[in-house]
């Protein structure tokens, strides 16, 4: 299984779901340090990005969304999955959201933890990310918000993207004297015909695809209507001797309905009406370790959610936020395993029989409602208090969180401050029932300390720092693969634990320094110092994405308008691990049998990660648009970089050898993208 999946992962890292090929991600620059200081723009909250040429020519893996956004500092990634973690916390405690609509497990490959995200990246105008204490309208996460909004543009304009694994393209137009604008986006991946090519594999066999459509419409000066469509599905065969065999597909769709306003005397609002749908399927079968396995496993999700928000401005002293939220949601699990394993039992050998058999059809309805004030306190100082009240019936009972944000406008540097408390709900769909779960858990509980200073350093640069902390209660058990998280059968492997943590802890301290303007040179350097714990047992333990340090650099050069260059070189202190102990067990026989045990969890560290990156990108203006080409080497000088360990055991003479065996991320990877736009 090992040698099948590790092929998969170079063919997608090389040129991802025709990624690789896509246009340039447009993205309008967010704006980190305001330089206006009316109370409606000085901005309570820090929120981090990049802009469009610095997204256009970086090098990277593919040109997926949520990989580009990893650069910032606090987030967490590695070679394989396009997750991100933020400040220690895994990216299901993220909010996604999409011209006002949000995503639920919004990637493809998700047998690989998610490859590639289904959100195409031409597509996308702007976004912005809040990794600590955002505001009261953003509930039910404890950690970030992702926001992205995809283009709005009248003028015609047709983008077709070819590579070695995949087709896309991308129209869009306008109507009723650009009143009326529209959008649609279709990518294809076929992977599984470029391995067959290759003759590197024929064993796995993935595929995937998306489309997005998007029309809107001015019905009247300062109102918008909108209409929205997400559709993405994707699957993977596996077939291997002596493995259990694996045919998996999953589907997402989202049509929402969004309703833009802006009245007189600055009344604002926004409502957007959704329709969401989920589905899972995974079917496997054949033998493990030499014994039978079956594995069926469908799952659903249908919700439908409203939210409606409005906000004023009381002159230029103050201004005001409130909103709604509802939502109604039905699950449906139908799960199925059946396998057999050697245990040793006492001072016997025996065959353990593990049969779980789950049909459950949970649903519940949800709504929450929230309050804000943003006023000047004296001077140029300005607060922003705020309340948010949730409720979600499949879980009971109400949280209540208050949240200050505050910020310090002194010439040209901003000092914020932001407090807060969050609250998070297990979804109808998060339920592990392959590990014994029936009832929905507890709503966590985080607290968010943060400060920050922004501050413009001449013309050309810029720095920001941050301090942050964030402390969770009421953590809720889970269930994790704490060796190797990417086994496409994790509820059946020796490594999956329970953790129950009593509490966890995020702490740390960013920098980032940045240039500015319009140079030939751009640069950004970012360091972070961290660590993200949870007290299990009575003792600390390290999450698995903890970095106590990390360190990112990147340099564009512009040699003209057709050619550039860009190195980037990424480096963090190694992620834990836990390692596995083998020893010799006596039966009642005197015979002697090899048992292994996982060792203490996430108790080792691996080696430290770093790469280099580079890309040259070369246009070339045609009588009818412009063509894009770039060469990106990933990993330049072939860095070992690892996700974990193997081991190989010998036995001899009554004594147990074990050898650590690297399990390796991505090695170098050179590739080529192509793109036209007309």
């Amino acid at each position: 299984m090992k040698k099948g999946f590790q092929v998969l992962l170079v063919f997608l890292a090389t040129v991802p779901a025709a990624a690789q090929v896509a246009p340039a991600v447009k993205l309008a620059e967010v704006v980190v340090t305001p330089s206006r200081f009316g109370v409606a723009d000085v901005a309570t909250t820090a929120a981090a990005g990049l802009t469009a040429a610095e997204l256009e020519v970086l090098p990277q893996v593919g040109d997926d969304l949520f990989r580009s956004i990893a650069r910032l500092p606090g987030l967490a990634t590695d070679d394989v999955s396009a997750r991100f973690w933020v400040r220690g916390a895994p990216q299901s405690e993220v909010r996604l959201r999409l011209d006002g609509a949000d995503l639920l497990e919004p990637f493809h490959l998700k047998d690989v933890d998610g490859a590639l995200s289904i959100v195409d990246p031409a597509a996308i105008r702007w976004l912005d990310l809040a990794t600590g204490g955002f505001q009261v309208e953003h509930g039910d996460r404890l950690a970030g918000v992702l926001t992205m909004e995809t283009k709005s543009d009248r003028r015609a304009l047709t983008a077709l993207n070819l590579s070695l694994t995949g087709v896309g393209g991308l129209r869009q137009g306008g109507f009723s004297g650009g009143r009326g604008r529209w959008l649609a986006t279709a990518r294809r991946g076929y992977p599984d015909i470029a391995l067959q090519a290759s003759g590197r594999d024929d064993d796995i066999s993935p595929r995937y695809y998306d489309l997005m459509a998007k029309l809107e419409y001015d019905a009247a000066p300062g109102h918008t209507f909108s209409f929205h469509a997400l559709r993405a599905g994707d699957g993977l065969r596996y077939e291997r001797t002596n493995s259990p065999s694996l045919s998996s597909g999953y589907g997402s769709n989202q049509v929402w309905g969004r309703w833009r306003g802006e009245m007189s005397a600055g009344l604002r609002g926004e409502a957007v009406l959704a329709w969401n749908r989920l589905t899972w399927n995974r079917q496997g079968g054949g033998r493990q370790d030499g014994f039978p396995f079956s594995l069926t496993d469908h799952r659903e999700l249908d919700l439908v959610s409203l939210r409606n928000e409005w906000s004023g401005q009381t002159g230029d002293s103050a201004v005001w936020r409130t909103g709604l939220e509802a939502g109604k949601g039905a699950a449906e699990y139908d799960y199925a395993l059946s396998r057999q394993r050697s245990v040793v039992s006492g001072v016997a050998q025996v065959v353990a029989t593990d049969r779980k058999v789950v049909r459950l059809e949970p649903e519940g309805t949800s709504a929450a409602a929230f309050a804000a004030v943003k006023f000047r306190v004296a001077g140029p100082l300005v607060a922003e208090p705020g309340l948010r009240w949730e409720r979600a019936g499949h879980v009971g009972g109400a949280t209540l969180t208050p949240r200050l944000n505050a910020a310090l406008a002194l010439g040209a540097t901003v000092i914020r401050a932001a407090w807060g408390n969050y609250a998070q709900r297990q979804g109808l769909h998060e339920l592990s029932v392959a590990d014994g779960e029936r009832v929905f858990g507890r709503v966590e509980r985080a607290e968010h300390r943060v400060v920050g200073l922004e501050r413009a350093i001449g013309p050309r640069a810029a720095l920001r720092v941050e301090a942050y902390q964030r402390l969770t209660s009421r953590v809720r058990p889970r269930w994790e693969n704490i060796d190797n998280a990417y086994d496409l059968f994790p509820e059946a492997q020796s490594d999956r634990l329970r953790v129950a943590p009593a509490e966890a802890r995020a702490e740390g301290l960013e920098f980032l320094l940045s240039s500015r303007g319009d140079g030939a040179l751009q640069w950004n350097v970012s360091h972070a110092v961290a660590r993200t714990e949870e007290r299990v047992g009575g003792r600390w333990v390290p999450r698995r994405r903890d970095q106590r340090h990390a360190f990112y650099a990147d340099a564009t050069y512009a040699w003209n308008p057709r050619w550039q260059f860009s190195a980037a070189w990424h480096y963090h202190t190694g992620w834990p691990t836990t390692d596995v102990v083998y020893s010799l067990a006596t039966l009642a026989n005197n015979r002697r049998v090899l048992v292994s045990a996982n060792g203490e969890p996430y108790g080792l560290r691996l080696p430290d990660y770093h790469r280099l990156d580079l890309r040259v990108t070369r246009r070339f203006p045609t009588t009818r648009g412009e063509v894009r080409a770039y060469l990106d080497l990933f990993n330049v000088y072939d860095r070992l970089n690892l996700l974990g360990y193997d081991h190989q055991v010998n036995v001899s003479g009554g004594a147990v050898t074990s050898r650590r065996k690297p399990r390796e991320q991505l090695p170098f990877l050179p590739s080529v993208g192509l793109s036209w736009e007309l």
